[in-house]
C-alpha cells in the first residue's frame, strides 16, 4: 500500500513546468511516472467501488500508454521498438480487461512492467541521453 501512495504523490507532486522544460528523455520518463499514478488511482477507485474515477484513470492510463506507443522509433529502433510496440499493446488490453471487469490484478502486472520499463529507462546514463537529444 506504501508503494500505492508513493506513486500518487509522484504522481501529483509533477508540476508543469517539469513537462515544459523537459527534455525527451525526462518527458518518457514523466509519461510512466504519469502512469504509475494513475493505475495507483485506479486500483483505488476499484477497491472503493467508484466506476467514475476509475474509467477516468483507465482511459488516462491508455492514452499515455499510446503516447509511449507513439515514441517509437520503429525504423532505427528495429526489433527492440517492435517488442516494446507490442509489450504496450498488450498492456492497454490489460488495462482494458481490469475495466471490463472490475479487477485489480491486470493493473498490478502492468504497474509491474511500467516500473521495470521506467528503471531501465532513468538508467540510461547521462552522456547516452545527450546523444538522442541533439
Amino acid at each position: 500500500m506504501n508503494m500505492v501512495r508513493s506513486s500518487i504523490r509522484k504522481y501529483q507532486n509533477t508540476s508543469l513546468s517539469q513537462v515544459e522544460n523537459a527534455d525527451p528523455h525526462t518527458l518518457i520518463s514523466l509519461i510512466m511516472q504519469h502512469i504509475l499514478g494513475n493505475l495507483a488511482a485506479a486500483k483505488g477507485a476499484i477497491e472503493r467501488k467508484d466506476i467514475e474515477v476509475r474509467n477516468k484513470t483507465l482511459n488516462k492510463v491508455i492514452g499515455l500508454i499510446g503516447e509511449l506507443q507513439d515514441s517509437l522509433d520503429m525504423e532505427k529502433g528495429g526489433e527492440l521498438s517492435s517488442n516494446l510496440y507490442d509489450l504496450y499493446a498488450y498492456m492497454i488490453s490489460q488495462v482494458s480487461k481490469s475495466n471490463m471487469k472490475n479487477i485489480t490484478e491486470p493493473l498490478t502486472e502492468v504497474a509491474s512492467l511500467i516500473t521495470e520499463i521506467k528503471a531501465g529507462w532513468d538508467g540510461i546514463p547521462e552522456d547516452i541521453r545527450q546523444q538522442y537529444n541533439r
